[in-house]
């Protein structure tokens, strides 16, 4: 990795030291820093971005891709706490197109968020073709209903009632889910016009936080465009019974990828104008 400062510039303040979560500076006060380990960096930008003097030249990071945070666009604390009370899984969900401009920020806002050492592992796959979201409802909608038809019988149920409770309580929404799909409906994906799958490689150890962390972002985005997001614990769980090669080639899933959050998007008939405290 090349990192370079430019002496002439540097105001000694050693802000890069003190922000570096690699070690990758060393200096004392009224110094210079010195670039000791740049091979240990993981291009966070933390040092480039707290630079006042803007005199640290990174391979990472060329000229042109360093932006100054206009303080004027950020929400104050109020606003961002009422968009999240606000918050809510509407399920009201049209066939109106989500706005290209909408669904491009809220990837952005995905990308943007957070990962493990910086990794940035996380892909977000967006499936809004009608047709592969309806295969994806109908392998859910015929898994769970060969489980129910099993879980369910008479030999089983006792035991699925102690051991799978959660389950076993679902079986009457499941047959409420089934008259809707076989009216062509899309109950499982709450009728979303989009599905964001978030995956990361397989075996990568924080995985399902990295991915749940670009969904929170993503989430919050798409409340601020108005548009519906819903989590789909039900497909989440379904995934989970499926064979693996499978349950990838139904979500396009980049080669030895998992999903580990997946986000219905739509437009929603109506909006709420209240919201209850919790």
């Amino acid at each position: 990795m090349k990192i370079a400062i430019d002496e002439a510039a540097c105001l000694k303040c050693l802000r890069c030291q003190r922000v570096c979560p690699s070690g990758v500076y060393e200096a004392e006060s009224g110094q210079v820093p010195r670039v000791v380990a740049p091979d240990g960096c993981i291009s966070c930008g933390h040092c480039v971005d707290v630079c006042t003097a803007g005199c640290i030249r990174h391979e990472s990071f060329p000229e042109g891709t360093v932006r100054e945070i206009r303080a004027e666009l950020l929400p104050k604390p109020e606003q961002l706490m009422e968009l999240m009370r606000s918050r809510r899984s509407n399920r009201t969900i049209t066939s109106r197109p989500i706005p290209e401009e909408a669904l491009a920020d809220i990837l952005e806002a995905a990308r943007y968020a957070p990962t493990a050492e910086n990794s940035r592992r996380v892909v977000v796959t967006v499936i809004s073709s009608p047709e592969r979201l309806q295969a994806i409802e109908d392998a859910v909608m015929r898994l769970f209903l060969s489980m129910k038809n099993v879980l369910t019988s008479a030999p089983v149920k006792p035991l699925t009632r102690a051991l799978l409770p959660n389950l076993y309580a679902q079986a009457p929404a499941l047959e409420r889910f089934r008259l809707l799909w076989e009216a062509g409906k899309r109950p499982c994906l709450c009728e979303g016009t989009a599905l964001l799958v978030f995956s990361a490689p397989k075996g990568y150890d924080f995985g399902w936080q990295d991915c749940n962390l670009a969904y929170q972002n993503a989430s919050l985005m798409a409340e601020a465009h108005g548009v519906s997001q819903v989590y789909m614990g039900l497909v989440q769980t379904a995934l989970r019974f499926m064979p693996s090669r499978r349950a990838s080639r139904l979500l396009s899933l980049p080669r030895g990828h998992k999903a580990y959050a997946l986000m219905s998007l739509g437009v929603p008939a109506l909006r709420y104008g209240r919201y209850t405290v919790r």
